[in-house]
């Protein structure tokens, strides 16, 4: 059984929580079980709640395209059901073009914004709180939920599933982990592939974060509807990638 999960993060003297509670039995995948809380001089709170695995493995990825300076702008996320919004926050410099390398290089923030609910859950109490994660934080949030959710996911990726599911990342990022299927069933972390991504289907070779086997009913995407790895970049293409 899976120990529950918690990151943990203080911000002088407000302690804010992210628990990942362990699969339960009848647990099909398509659901994750958090924890939130929020804890200060003024006051003491905890939710617990029902979060799409689609909808925390998007915040999480979310949190590292801001820590790759992928953002030009200030992107949100509404995690349905749950009371929750998330703000990121790029370094920007007025109306200057800023480069990635540079928003890479400064400081950036991620706003946890909690409508707050009774105990019963029956009611919202009053007013929005709102964490403001800066890099270091957001840095150790991400990197800590990536576990966490990794670790939950395992009981249904211990390769008996029919598919392999592959996350990958744009050269250059980490841990973002776009899904694709490789129908070789050859591909491991670490390796180089080529797929066809964003909205152009530009064909690029990308680094792969993570494999999972999964069926069809416990997928984080439906089969049909992920894009395919095309092949593994072969030593020579790798050789001038990293030139």
């Amino acid at each position: 059984m899976l120990s529950q999960k918690e990151i943990l993060l203080d911000f002088e003297g407000t302690r804010f929580s992210l628990f990942i509670y362990p699969p339960t039995p009848n647990a099909d995948g398509s659901w994750v079980e958090i924890g939130l809380g929020i804890e200060n001089e003024h006051i003491r709170y905890h939710d617990r709640m029902k979060i799409s695995f689609a909808d925390l493995d998007g915040w999480i990825t979310a949190a590292f395209r801001l820590l790759a300076g992928a953002y030009k702008g200030e992107y949100s996320l509404a995690l349905e059901g749950t009371g929750l919004a998330v703000d990121f926050y790029p370094y920007t410099d007025g109306n200057r073009e800023i480069s990635r390398e540079e928003r890479r290089n400064h400081d950036c923030v991620m706003a946890v914004r909690m409508l707050m609910r009774s105990a019963d859950k029956k009611r919202f109490l009053g007013g929005v709180y709102t964490i403001l994660a800066h890099k270091e934080d957001v840095a150790r949030f991400a990197e800590e939920a990536r576990k966490g959710l990794d670790e939950y996911y395992a009981r249904f990726a211990n390769g008996a599933g029919k598919y392999l599911y592959v996350g990958v990342s744009p050269m250059g990022y980490r841990h973002c982990s776009y899904w694709y299927l490789d129908e070789s069933k050859t591909v491991k972390a670490g390796d180089f592939v080529w797929v066809r991504m964003g909205r152009h289907n530009t064909e690029q070779i990308v680094t792969v974060d993570r494999v999972c086997y999964y069926d069809a009913e416990t997928a984080p995407f439906p089969p049909e509807n992920v894009k395919r790895v095309l092949r593994k970049a072969t030593p020579t293409e790798i050789k001038e990638l990293n030139k």
